[in-house]
């Protein structure tokens, strides 16, 4: 299984441009290194991508957590186990999740639907 590459919003406007220029589809998937139905969610998604905000250019997703603060604290902590190979599942997550959601004092958060959706967006650990 390949490993998924992740865009941040300047490589996909790159693209964007080679488009426009009338670079074919093939070179410009062959270029980044993207399947073509990757390049074609790019160019579907033309107007979100020109239209992000430019002074966070290195951002890796349009979309944002509710609770940033919860999906930092597990990105990190997911970081820590895989550096320490220690196995993890997403049930684990979710509670590990809802344990840095209590410690910041978030009880009305509810896990996965509550805004860590994105985490696996934001990461190319899966």
């Amino acid at each position: 299984m390949s490993k998924q590459k992740c865009l941040s919003i300047k490589e996909k406007n790159l693209i964007l441009h080679e488009v426009d220029k009338g670079v074919k589809k093939k070179d410009i998937a062959l270029k980044f290194g993207i399947p073509p139905n990757s390049l074609s969610t790019i160019i579907k998604n033309r107007d979100k991508i020109q239209n992000y905000d430019s002074s966070n250019s290195c951002s890796k997703s349009l979309k944002t957590c509710v609770y940033e603060d919860v999906g930092e604290a597990v990105l990190k902590w997911i970081h820590t186990m895989l550096d320490k190979n220690v196995p993890i599942s997403g049930p684990f997550i979710i509670e590990k999740a809802l344990q840095f959601a209590k410690a910041l004092g978030y009880d009305e958060f509810q896990g996965i639907n509550d805004g860590l959706k994105n985490l696996r967006e934001d990461t190319e650990l899966w």
